[in-house]
């Protein structure tokens, strides 16, 4: 198996106790999976 990259997701909370998310990823390969991962976190 090789690995592609990797996709760091920071968690934080405003001041009105919503919570936010930030996705990032170390190589372009893996773009796709993070929208993924973006899209589903909106969610929340």
């Amino acid at each position: 198996m090789k690995k592609l990259g990797t996709i760091t997701v920071s968690v934080f909370r405003d001041k009105e106790n919503h919570t936010k998310f930030r996705v990032e990823t170390d190589t372009e390969d893996i773009l796709p999976v993070s929208y993924v991962i973006e899209d589903t976190l909106k969610f929340y």
